[in-house]
Order: C-alpha cells, then sequence, then structure tokens
C-alpha cells in the first residue's frame, strides 16, 4: 500500500502533557471518578484498548539520550498500531518542547515495517515522515530499537481538548523482530503495581477536572516510556 503525505498525513499542534505516577489503587480511584463527568474516547471499545510500538532510534542512540537528559527540543520515532490489529498502523514522530507536545503521523502498511525491520524501507512507498525515517536511516543508523505495549482507558473532554489516560501494564520488549508477534515476551517496565496517568490540553484544563484527579500523594514527573524501557533493558543486561 502507498502512502501520500499530503493525503495521509495529520500533524497535531502543540499541547501540553503532564504525567504521573500511580499505583493501581490511585489508578481505580482517579478512573471511577472520570467515569462519572468523561466519557470514553470513542474509538475505544470497552474499558481499555492496547497499544504497541515500535521506538526507532539512532546508532548512537540519540534519541534515548535526548530524553534521559531532558533535552528541551527533541523528537523520537515510532510505528504504533492498536488491540494487536495490523490493518491500520501509523508512522509517527513525537516532538518536545519543554512540557508542549505535538505529534506528526501517517499510515505505513505491514509490509513496510517489515521491510524496515530488515533493515530497508522503499522511499518510492512512503510520504514525506517516512522520507525522513529513510535519511536518517542512512545518515545516523536509524535502526528498531524496542517493542513497548500497554493497556490505555482515555477519556476525552471538549472544553480545553482535554485528554486523559490511564496506562496500565506497561512492558517492553528487546525482540523487535516479534513486532507483530501476540505471544510475544514482554518484560515489565514498571515497579509491580505501579501505573501512568497522562493528561493531555490545549490551553487550559478545567479547574474541576483536575480535582478528580487529587488523591493527596500524586505527584507530577518527567516519565518517557522509552527511558524507562531501555532502562530497564540496561538493569537486565540488555545492551
Amino acid at each position: 500500500m502507498g502512502l501520500s503525505g499530503a493525503s495521509h498525513g495529520r500533524l497535531i499542534t502543540m499541547r501540553h502533557e503532564e504525567k504521573y505516577i500511580c499505583s493501581m489503587r490511585q489508578l481505580n480511584l482517579i478512573e471511577q471518578r472520570l467515569k462519572a463527568v468523561m466519557p470514553y474516547d470513542t474509538n475505544q471499545e470497552g474499558d481499555s484498548y492496547s497499544i504497541r510500538s515500535l521506538y526507532l532510534d539512532t546508532g548512537d542512540d540519540r534519541f534515548y539520550h535526548e530524553g534521559l537528559s531532558g533535552v528541551n527540543h527533541r523528537s523520537k520515532y515510532r510505528i504504533r498500531f492498536y488491540n494487536m490489529h495490523d490493518g491500520v498502523i501509523r508512522l509517527e514522530r513525537k516532538d518536545s518542547d519543554g512540557n508542549l507536545k505535538k505529534k506528526k503521523s501517517e499510515k505505513i502498511s505491514k509490509d513496510q515495517v517489515l521491510r524496515l525491520l530488515d533493515g530497508g524501507l522503499c522511499i518510492e512507498d512512503v510520504g514525506d515522515l517516512g522520507m525522513e525515517v529513510h535519511s536518517l536511516m542512512r545518515g545516523e543508523g536509524l535502526h528498531p530499537a524496542v517493542i513497548i505495549e500497554y493497556k490505555r482507558s482515555a477519556f476525552v473532554y471538549p472544553v480545553g481538548n482535554v485528554r486523559i489516560t490511564l496506562d496500565r501494564d506497561i512492558s517492553y520488549s528487546p525482540n523487535v523482530g516479534e513486532l507483530f508477534d501476540a505471544d510475544a515476551l514482554m518484560i515489565p517496565v514498571m515497579p509491580q503495581n505501579m501505573h501512568v496517568l497522562e493528561v493531555k490540553y490545549d490551553g487550559i484544563i478545567p479547574g474541576y477536572l483536575l480535582s478528580l484527579l487529587e488523591t493527596g500523594s500524586l505527584e507530577r514527573v518527567s516519565y518517557s516510556k522509552y527511558v524507562y524501557a531501555r532502562d530497564t533493558m540496561s538493569n537486565n543486561g540488555v545492551l
């Protein structure tokens, strides 16, 4: 399946993004509160969905080190699909400017991903973002680095374009060739019973929504699933 950046690309403007580490008890409490005032994302079937991503990095792990150091202006590249459905796959670049984030995204076929896993990407079949990835592969040794998977419950609210997500059971696999294997062995990234809450919004977020997140001990953190996964890999002796 060919791509055209004009017809398949999506650019989301800069949004605020705040992250918190939560226990399961805290996450369940917050979820019950949110259910009373916020609907689930309309794309979500049931109370959660799964996300599997393949993160890409340069030969010298530039994106990992920039994330680890908290570099203000940085990017990361990934391939993402949902509920193990490989009929719709997206190639994404997420840009960070402090706590502001934006994402560029375009469709990519499973065949294109398999070629990328094999070290190649046909530039005739990709959009602008695919061309960018191809250039980084040739110039900086961009390559598949790690698979990350988790379960997400997403709530939305129109005022402020608010999106609150509860991410549970975050895990990784260094075996990037198993991206489309539903039975791939996934290793926990977080300590047992710890999960992630993310709050995203455009300009402002209504104060009463913030009050629903109050548990008395929530602390905002700088958190990157990719950096945490790479650190866990290193701690487990996987380089």
